[in-house]
């Protein structure tokens, strides 16, 4: 076996990052809390996004996206692109064909544009504000339509892919 030199490196912040809109295999990645409270990340599929609009009242958020196709209990990443909520992985609760809620971290009265991930390949969860290294063994996870890395607040990851 030959030693794979194609591995690159994308840094994540602040809600997330396309790596690439291109087949490729996550390697591994290395993530930092700024804090001690439950924080996640999630290495999604790109080309599954969905956008729609929230209302946020306390700690649920009511997300509407015509013909979501989503099933109660599902695992997504939320990426709340208006408004003061929180991204993050949350457990979808179905309402209809068309809404959900979540249940997010931070209790708040808003509303704005969403982006929802609801393909995820990998997803971490941290408590700790000690850096997580996680080495993906053999060729990786392979990421067919491509890498969306999300992150919640506070928290930033190197990952590797190739």
């Amino acid at each position: 076996m030959t030693m794979q030199t194609d591995v690159q490196a994308t840094y994540v912040a602040s809600s997330g990052v396309l790596a690439t809109p291109f087949p490729c295999r996550l390697k591994g990645c290395a993530v930092t809390s700024g804090t001690s409270s439950l924080r996640n990340v999630a290495a999604c599929d790109p080309t599954t996004v969905e956008s729609g609009t929230y209302s946020q009242t306390g700690t649920t958020a009511t997300i509407t996206i015509t013909a979501h196709g989503l099933t109660d209990g599902q695992r997504v990443f939320v990426d709340f692109t208006t408004g003061t909520s929180r991204d993050g992985v949350y457990a979808i609760t179905y309402i209809n064909a068309n809404s959900f809620s979540v249940t997010t971290a931070n209790s708040v009265s808003t509303s704005g544009n969403v982006n929802v991930y609801p393909d995820i390949y990998m997803e971490l969860d941290t408590y700790s504000t000690v850096g997580l290294s996680v080495l993906v063994p053999g060729e990786g996870i392979y990421c067919k339509g491509g890498l969306f890395f999300g992150v919640g607040p506070s928290v930033t990851a190197q990952i590797y892919w190739g």
